[in-house]
Parts: C-alpha cells; structure tokens; sequence
C-alpha cells in the first residue's frame, strides 16, 4: 500500500495498520483572512502540504485535516472581524481534536503528529491530546503536538530574510507565510496585492472587545517584502527537515 491519505485507504487497509509501527499526521490550521494576497486557508495548506511530505520521507500517513482554529486574535492575527474569517470556540476545537485523536488511538495507530499551523491554537491542542490520550486508556499511545513556527530556529529565518524578519509573533500574512505559499502553489498568491502593512497600535496586553487601532486595515501585521518563492522553498524543506527528526526522536 502506497497511499499516504487516510481517507484513500480501505478499512481493510487501514487493519492491517493497527498496532504496527506506522504513525499519522493530523494537520490542524484554521480559516481566516491572510491579508488581500493569501487565501483564506493559508495556515492549513502549509500544514497539510508539509505533513504530506513527512508522509512521504517517512511512511507514515496523513489524517484529513481540520481546516477551522480558534479565535485570531489582533495582535497575533490580525483579529477575528474580517470577512470570511470562520473560527471555533476553544472548547469546541477541544473537543473536535480530542474526538478525532481518540478515535485514532481507538484503532490502535498509537503515535500520531499533531502538526499545528494556526498560532491561537496552541493550548487548546494540547488540552485535546491529553483528555484524548485520558479517555482511550491507552498505555501505549504517544502523542507529539508540533507547531511548526516553533520548530526553525530565529537564526534560520534572519539567514533567510536579515533585519525584516522581527519574529514570528508578527509575521501573520506577512514575508514567512507569503514566501511558503509562493513555494507550496504560486497560483494563490495575489502578488499584486502584496504590500506591507501594521496595526497603529500594539500593546503587551488585550483589550476586549476587538479595537480597531490594534488590527491593521489589510490584515497584514508587519513587512511583506522580500518574500519569495525561493526562500519559501528553503524554509519548507527545513520545516520538514525538523519534523522529520521528531519522529525518529520520538517515535524510533
């Protein structure tokens, strides 16, 4: 068997997968606006793209992903206000991951890759995979929550982009993200509609409900340029890279 989507496989397929030492990635992103030039579902095409190369370099298989995160914030994300912008509750994105990664451990595939690509998601994965983890009973199972902004070191990115790359607290639709869709498909990227933006204002701190001087009128959080397919494809290759060794830490 060949296939590395899960949902490609038959349920005969998938038995003969059941306690054996093949793992699967759960990419997990959101839908939310990426400024005028990237699509909506910007943090879920990176993910899915990069589980499906680790699925390739490493055999193991890819879960369908779940497109929906929670809540963007302003000063992360750009906030929630935007159109087409469709986000959870924590709670329910708890217990969305929580069923999902239950069920996989159900089927004894017991080491999974949550692969995060939505920043707010963060805690709320982590809560899921330990309540799922709970329920099954499974004593075996092993679970990596990975978010992939986390894993490449700041150095690799001031290689890649010098003295623009502020951090990723700030790159939301900006040089990073744009430069990965430019290397994952080109054809989505409005590059016409690239340009360089920022909130009036930005604060340590939250202020509810949503203000406006605190979220950037396109929705881009900091300097778009230089990105570039080329420097895409280079952070991509090290994003898998670092997920690769992972798993062989992990799950060897």
């Amino acid at each position: 068997m060949n296939r590395t989507q899960l949902s490609e496989i038959s349920w005969e397929d998938f038995s003969c997968l059941a306690g054996g030492r093949k793992g699967v990635v759960l990419p997990v992103g959101s839908l939310e606006q990426h400024g005028p030039h990237l699509p909506l579902g910007t943090d879920t095409l990176i993910v899915e793209a990069v589980a499906q190369r680790i699925a390739e370099e490493t055999g193991w298989l890819v879960a369908p992903p779940l497109s929906y995160g929670y809540k963007p914030q302003p000063g992360s994300s750009g906030g929630n206000s935007f159109p087409g912008t469709c986000s959870l509750d924590g709670h329910t994105l708890i217990l969305l991951v929580k069923d999902v990664v239950r069920e996989l451990l159900r089927h004894r595939l017991q080491r999974i890759m949550v692969l995060d690509g939505h920043y707010e998601n963060s805690l709320f994965l982590n809560e899921a995979v330990d309540l799922a983890i709970r329920e099954s009973n499974c004593k075996d199972a092993k679970v990596v929550v990975a978010r992939w902004f986390e894993l490449v070191p700041n150095d690799f990115f001031k290689e890649l982009f010098a003295d623009d790359f502020q951090g990723m607290a700030l790159e939301h639709a900006s040089k990073v993200e744009t430069s990965l869709v430019l290397a994952i498909n080109e054809d989505l990227v409005k590059k016409d509609k690239m340009r360089d933006d920022a909130p009036l204002r930005r604060e340590n701190y939250v202020v509810l409900p949503e203000q406006p001087e605190f979220i950037p009128r396109s929705g881009v959080l900091t300097g778009v340029f230089p990105a570039s397919k080329d420097r895409g494809q280079r952070l991509f290759q090290r994003i898998v890279e670092e997920c690769v060794k992972i798993l062989k830490k992990e799950f060897s």
